[in-house]
């Protein structure tokens, strides 16, 4: 599956249904949607209201569609004051939540470290989005302590994310190395905002297979069952 792609919800260009038949042509089992949230005012973040609404929509479609599953998350800012984009009780009803550091990035190293940890020990977030922030050609990565990062997500149960996205890349092949030799887990997402966009799955899985990482290691290789597993285990 993929776990993290992006509609016209926020500032994707396709529907739920479309990015779903897509990656069903792809052969996935699943897919997560993972829009924007509110304090993404560039990208069209959600309010708590069209979330709901979009999860009431995912919900209604997957009793129709046959050979995939939707799973309703969302993609939740870390704010600058380490705080949620969302508090629990709407992260709650999400399948699975990826968070994400958009803004702040500037901050010096023990604060970056510590929002990231911080949304890592929230029992709702499932996968932390393109850990280090890096834009390939245009942004450095933070300055962020990823020794601690990784420790914290064998700690939590949580996955770190490598984004197959060209633009990034992220966990970068070293990272993700030594993300998978301390025993964290990964997500190899393409973070797509189209249904083309859903090829760039094979850059992730090349910067893994560069950095030694094993099928074991990556939790959208699971089935939907084994992943329902992984989901249910820090919540």
């Amino acid at each position: 599956g993929d776990l993290h792609m992006h509609t016209t919800y926020s500032d994707g260009r396709q529907t739920i249904e479309e990015m779903a038949a897509a990656a069903k042509k792809r052969g996935y089992e699943y897919i997560a949607i993972c829009d924007h949230s509110r304090s993404q005012a560039i990208a069209n973040g959600m309010p708590v209201e069209r979330l709901r609404r979009q999860i009431r929509e995912i919900r209604e479609l997957n009793r129709r569609l046959k050979g995939i599953t939707v799973l309703a998350g969302c993609e939740c800012d870390i704010l600058s004051d380490g705080m949620l984009d969302y508090p629990d009780e709407v992260l709650a009803e999400c399948d699975l939540v990826v968070a994400s550091i958009h803004m702040g990035m500037g901050q010096d190293r023990a604060k970056l470290t510590r929002r990231t940890i911080r949304a890592m020990e929230n029992p709702y977030v499932t996968i932390i989005g393109h850990p280090t922030g890096r834009l390939l050609g245009r942004r450095e990565a933070m300055d962020i302590d990823i020794d601690e990062v990784i420790r914290a997500a064998v700690r939590t149960d949580t996955a770190l994310e490598l984004s197959a996205s060209w633009q990034r890349l992220d966990l970068k092949d070293t990272h993700a190395r030594q993300a998978a030799e301390a025993g964290a887990v990964l997500a190899i997402n393409t973070d797509a905002h189209s249904t083309e966009q859903l090829d760039q799955m094979d850059y992730g899985v090349r910067t893994a297979k560069r950095g030694w990482v094993t099928k074991e290691a990556v939790i959208n290789t699971r089935t939907l069952a084994g992943l329902k597993k992984f989901l249910g285990k820090k919540r």
